[in-house]
């Protein structure tokens, strides 16, 4: 009988988060539902004959004479705004011009044509805006670029060679899981030389597949504009409740069918289909591009962009009053952190067949180890205090070794 109570107790306790839902859309801040508009001019301006183009999204009830202005550029194959139109709409709703460059005419499209499709289809859109008198006019003081995935890339050289193209420079850009998939294709040989005085965030998933984050840390690398105004972002999935939050390279998709540009590809269906609208959207996605506009055109809720700090990491609460596993950011802000509260030791380091893992913090944890190309190639369970764990396996090089729990904490370590 004492032994049925236990196991009773132990599901119980188990499957207790699994009753939990996910946080809501806020009220209000940055991602939140407090719009300016209530509607959203949407036009067409592509060919299924041409690789380039464009997709227009004006605010409008009330239509104002003026908007800021967003280059929303799309992941490899997703040459349909439908896919990412909640996105677009909450973007346009809170009161931005979003231009939605083609770059694709079809999924076998090669990637030396996707910047100049790209930057054909910006310049158009941009000509239409300050010449066509219906049009809400576009505050080019005001402007900014998002890409997701291979967009990002695109964004990232448009970013680099505003001048070379003759395209306008953005005030600030967001990289949605940049990268190429391994391909080298459709990139500048360096980003090195990008201009220094943007504001910048970089936001990869811990699950990404797809591009991983390699790609991510170039840029935030080797760039030179100041960690004030640059960030390197990682979120990760949360299965406490139902459904799952997750982390994977999809999570930017939030689809909405009456922003579907009538492109039809392999890809753009894939993106129909994993396409959802949850948390990550909201206090991930949304919050921080929401705030990184605000703080650079306006000066305001730069503590949700920038900084590390509890604004900025908050992925929401689950209904029980439980946090979703915040947001890394990097650089980490040590006014944020207890030292005296949160210890993490990886050592021996270097070392060449095993680490030992120490901590003080709450058991049980998941280790995941990464190569520095974002692949997940190890992971285990953290069960005590002190942990043993093989390497063997791995290749020499320089590694991440991520502690999941109700926070994240990332270390790095190497092997020779």
């Amino acid at each position: 009988m004492r032994f049925s109570l236990l196991i009773n107790g132990l599901l119980l306790f188990v499957l207790s988060g699994r009753g939990q839902s996910a946080p809501l859309q806020p009220g209000n801040g940055p991602g939140g539902s407090d719009y300016s508009h209530n509607g959203v001019i949407f036009t067409d301006f592509t060919s299924w004959l041409s690789a380039d183009g464009y997709w227009l999204f004006e605010p409008n009830q009330p239509k104002p004479d003026s908007a800021d202005v967003i280059v929303f550029n799309h992941g490899y194959g997703v040459f349909n705004p439908g896919p990412y139109g909640q996105w677009i709409e909450h973007l346009v709703r809170k009161g931005n011009i979003v231009i939605f460059p083609k770059y694709q005419l079809n999924d076998a499209s090669l990637p030396s044509g996707y910047t100049s499709n790209a930057i054909t289809g910006i310049l158009d859109a941009l000509n239409e805006l300050n010449t066509n008198p219906t049009r809400v006019k576009p505050r080019m003081e005001h402007f900014a670029m998002i890409g997701h995935s291979y967009g990002g890339v695109i964004t990232s050289n448009l970013v680099t060679n505003y001048a070379s193209y003759g395209t306008p420079k953005p005030q600030c850009f967001m990289l949605c899981q940049p990268g190429t998939g391994g391909f080298n294709g459709g990139r500048i040989p360096s980003y090195a030389g990008m201009d220094t005085d943007y504001n910048a965030l970089i936001v990869v998933g811990d699950d990404d597949i797809v591009v991983g984050n390699s790609f991510g840390r170039e840029i935030m690398d080797s760039t030179l504009i100041p960690t004030s105004h640059k960030n390197y972002i990682t979120h990760f999935k949360d299965n406490y409740g139902s459904p799952v939050l997750e982390a994977t390279h999809n999570e930017p998709l939030c689809k909405n069918n009456d922003y579907d540009g009538g492109t039809v590809s392999t890809v753009i269906t894939g993106g129909y289909v994993a396409s959802k609208q949850d948390a990550v959207d909201y206090f991930c996605y949304w919050k921080l591009a929401d705030a990184l506009l605000n703080c650079t055109f306006y000066g305001t809720d730069c503590e949700y962009a920038f900084g590390d700090t509890p604004e900025q990491r908050f992925m929401g609460e689950w209904s029980d009053g439980t946090p979703v596993i915040e947001l890394q950011v990097e650089p980490s802000n040590p006014m944020f952190v207890d030292q005296e509260e949160i210890e993490v030791s990886v050592y021996p380091n270097p070392t060449s067949d095993h680490i030992f893992v120490t901590t003080n913090l709450l058991l049980p944890l998941e280790i995941a180890i990464y190569d520095n190309q974002g692949r997940l190639v190890h992971s285990t369970t953290l069960s005590s205090n002190q942990e043993h764990v093989s390497i063997e396996q791995l290749s020499t090089g320089h590694y991440t070794l991520v502690l999941k729990g109700k926070q994240a904490h990332v270390t790095h370590f190497v092997k020779q």
